[in-house]
């Protein structure tokens, strides 16, 4: 009853799925003639249709043990925030998606990545999934994983390669947790198969959007590659280990054989973008090969950095922050890896152009402010190039943003804002080019030449949305700016004085040098307003009035404090409070627009981006 329970269950809550893909019913591990649908008699579904073995493909057509039919496509559907149990891997050997039912409810808003992904856990001591079709001559197929969490037997594992996953096909993971994979070889993913023997497929591996945590190997503590055929990018890489002191988290058994591999170079195919890595263990994130490629990465806070070993000089490190770490770079005696347009210590300055040299990291520059690698910024701090590690409430994907210091006097001053290139002229000096987009899909430029150094792009927004809030009589209004201000942060009181002096009324400085603008259609303030260091507003109403107060909240932000003229350090927030007495309609809570005011915010945000793109065009 329980498992017929737990169906009635699932298919009641059912989200965006096609009628032709294939819905697993069942929270258990187990194959059986029966009208449920478990995981496992899903992906055997496949296998069975995709066989060489044509009875079984007639036998099977229709479906098989509740699974399927004759027109069921290739995605098996998993439903949202539900945990699916494995008491032993899953052989796929067919292509097929596997992921998590979408949102169809009217009542609720879209789902960021991540938000509720089914889950998939070894409660055994195998790996998950072995994905092999069996043949070495036969064209590799493709599975995708997406939005899943995926949860191996962590110390309980038994595996000695691959502990989630065994790979010899086209794999590709997106949107994804990546947890608690345990092996010998390959904590997460063992890979096999040499691309460069021609008479035999290799495995390639893909991962997308997804967090990689807590996984352990001797050797490829997240991935052992029998050659470098993996790409990671826009994910976070963090709490990972290495048994073997000279090991790697992501280690590939052999180089490329052949003089290809400045074309894997220029198709940026094999390799690392976009992605923050910090506080793994042991041995080295990865050893670069001939054919790699290291582009805006954000890699402090581990054990090691990279291993290099390419003597062909095809591999190519750029606009990426490698400091922190214990030991940044090593290299073998005969490589040639270029290193260019990064943030660096010595041991990492590598043959880089001219036109592109590395900065060097000073000795005595404190790399995240506060005294924790993880939490809140404290944007007071007078030192530290990154905020804390921190996860919006809107993303599974944290990041160490940059910082603008107050001790900046320009914006040419900082060691990451702008510091990265977007040269595309496909020579050593091309393949310094950043991303198109930052970790979070945000684009990175919409000038021609200069970018960020590392994940993470300090992006002002065109326009600044409006606040404000409803209250009814005797409540005070509390609400934030800090989404107005993008990446931006509030100029302290400290600043203020330095950049306009003291107050005209003798009056101390509030963060952001805040002025309130009375709007034109109430003249005169109806309140006064406090704002503290971190956005936040609290508004006192001047008694029981009824109707609202329309303003402008002007501050000075890290990035605008650069512009020139009082009237270009200013950004202005439309701002309306709404007040009611306890009789009146129902209390809204929700922020309103500022009627008239909203076009001169977007005029004062437009204004904003002026210091950046002074050194960006």
């Amino acid at each position: 009853m329980l498992k017929r329970s737990i169906a009635f269950a699932l298919l009641a809550a059912a989200g965006h799925a096609y009628s032709a893909d294939i819905q697993v019913t069942s929270l258990i591990d187990e194959d059986k003639d029966d009208t449920l649908c478990t995981l496992r008699e899903a992906v055997q579904f496949l296998n069975y249709r995709a066989s060489s073995n044509a009875a079984d493909v007639e036998k099977y057509a229709t479906g098989y043990h509740g699974c399927g039919s004759k027109d069921a496509s290739s995605n098996i559907i998993l439903q949202r925030d539900k945990e699916y149990i494995l008491n032993k891997k899953i052989l796929i050997t067919a292509p097929l998606t596997i992921t998590t039912a979408g949102n169809d409810s009217p009542f609720e808003e879209n789902d960021q990545p991540g938000a509720h992904n089914a889950t998939i856990k070894m409660v055994g001591s195998e790996r998950l999934f072995q994905i092999d079709d069996g043949s070495t001559e036969k064209a590799s197929f493709s599975v995708y994983l997406n939005n899943l969490n995926l949860l191996g037997a962590g110390s309980k594992s038994n595996v000695t390669i691959g502990g989630l996953i065994l790979n010899h096909e086209g794999l590709i993971i997106q949107n994804s947790r990546l947890t608690d994979g345990y092996a010998n070889e390959g904590g997460v993913i063992y890979n096999q198969g040499l691309l460069t023997q021609t008479d035999q497929t290799a495995g390639s591996v893909r991962i997308v959007n997804s967090l990689i945590q807590n996984n352990k190997a001797n050797q490829g503590g997240v991935i052992y590659s029998e050659q470098p055929l993996y790409l990671i990018t826009q994910s976070v890489v963090r709490d990972n280990e290495v048994g073997l002191a000279n090991g790697s988290l992501f280690y590939s058994q052999s180089k490329f054989n052949d003089e290809s591999t400045g074309q894997y170079l220029s198709r940026r195919a094999i390799g690392f973008s976009n992605s923050t890595i910090f506080h793994n263990k042991m041995g080295f994130i990865a050893n670069i090969y001939d054919g790699m490629f290291v582009n805006n990465i954000t890699m402090i806070k581990n054990d090691k950095g990279l291993f290099l070993d390419a003597p062909q000089g095809n591999a190519a490190i750029s606009n990426s922050v490698l400091v922190g770490n214990t030991i940044n770079c090593q290299a073998n005696a005969t490589d040639k890896t270029i290193i260019q347009s990064n943030l660096v210590t010595t041991e990492c300055d590598r043959n880089a152009s001219s036109t592109l040299p590395n900065i060097l990291y000073p000795a005595n520059e404190k790399l995240i402010a506060g005294t924790t690698d993880e939490g809140v910024c404290d944007v007071t701090s007078k030192d530290g190039l990154f905020c804390p590690f921190s996860t919006p409430k809107d993303s599974f994907l944290g990041f160490f943003k940059p910082r603008l210091l107050e001790s900046y006097k320009t914006l040419a001053d900082s060691l990451i804002i702008n510091k990265g290139r977007l040269y595309s002229d496909g020579s050593s000096t091309g393949l310094a080019r950043c991303e198109t987009f930052d970790q979070r899909g945000k684009r990175r430029s919409g000038y021609d030449e200069l970018c960020d150094l590392g994940a993470i792009e300090y992006i002002l927004n065109n326009e600044i949305a409006p606040v404000g809030q409803d209250i009814k009589y005797g409540q005070v209004a509390t609400f934030s700016i800090l989404s107005s201000l993008s990446e931006a942060d509030l100029v302290t009181p400290t600043t203020c004085k330095r950049l306009f002096g003291e107050r005209a009324d003798g009056k101390e400085w509030q963060p952001g040098c805040l002025k309130v603008i009375q709007n034109k259609d109430t003249p005169v303030s109806k309140g006064s307003l406090t704002l503290d260091q971190n956005g936040n507003v609290i508004y006192t109403p001047n008694g029981n009035w009824h109707g609202a107060d329309i303003f402008s909240i002007q501050v000075v932000t890290s990035v605008t404090r650069f512009n020139e003229g009082i009237d270009f350090q200013y950004i202005s927030i439309p701002t309306t409070i709404s007040q009611a007495p306890l009789s009146g309609i129902e209390d809204k809570s929700v922020s309103a627009g500022g009627g008239g005011s909203v076009g001169g915010g977007v005029l004062f945000g437009l204004l904003g981006l002026i210091a950046l793109r002074r050194f960006k065009s």
